[in-house]
């Protein structure tokens, strides 16, 4: 698996589980976070050879299912560690929740706990689905917040170029907003984004 492969799989697990609350994308989350933070993790047969054919950079060994770092350069095994942590940390506050469906607010909301945890990427995906479905006037104000979330996501992967680009469209995008949209405040976010734009706010602080 290469770096896109990792990060799109992971994200579909988590959207999969966000939106129709899929137990079975949970379990496979949950079983390759554990086997890349703690090393091994065990798993019924059928659920075994399900995941080993999904997420290759796993293997069986002595009966349980472990983490093979082999195949891997250093940047993208420490992405993958640090991916495993920050979704063991979201996953394990997140509690009982409505699944959001295609919900807009749900989405929204949802959203701005995936930017707390620092899923930016995630960010970008959940909303999307959401965004090419939604052609009322609060279309632009979504595309703002999938373009913050790409821009995080560019940062981390040292787009300085990028980031300023999308942080700079979205802030466009909300001009033609006011007052609460979605339970987020307009003029708050503008003021956080501009903020980040001169490197004084973290992603996670956003919303």
């Amino acid at each position: 698996m290469n770096f896109f492969e990792i990060r799109d799989w992971f994200a579909d697990k988590l959207c999969d589980f966000l939106r129709e609350k899929d137990e079975k994308a949970l379990q496979k989350l949950n079983a390759v976070v554990k086997a890349i933070l703690y090393g091994k993790v065990e798993l019924p047969e059928k659920e075994k050879e399900e995941l080993l054919s999904e997420f290759p950079l796993l293997k069986w060994n002595g009966g349980f299912l472990s983490f093979d770092v082999s195949s891997l350069d250093s940047f993208t095994e420490f992405y993958l560690k640090a991916k495993a942590r920050r979704y063991e940390n979201f996953l394990a506050t997140l509690g009982d929740f409505e699944p959001v469906g295609d919900d807009v607010e749900k989405n929204v909301l949802m959203a701005r706990e995936l930017f707390r945890a620092g899923l930016f990427f995630e960010v970008h995906e959940l909303l999307e689905h959401v965004w090419m479905g939604d052609f009322s006037n609060t279309r632009n104000f979504l595309q703002a917040l999938i373009q913050v979330g790409s821009a995080f996501y560019h940062l981390e992967n040292y787009n300085e170029r990028g980031y300023r680009l999308l942080l700079e469209n979205a802030l466009h995008l909300l001009e033609s907003y006011s007052g609460k949209v979605f339970g987020i405040d307009v003029l708050e976010l503008r003021s956080k984004i501009k903020l980040a734009l001169q490197g004084d706010l973290e992603g996670e602080n956003l919303l």
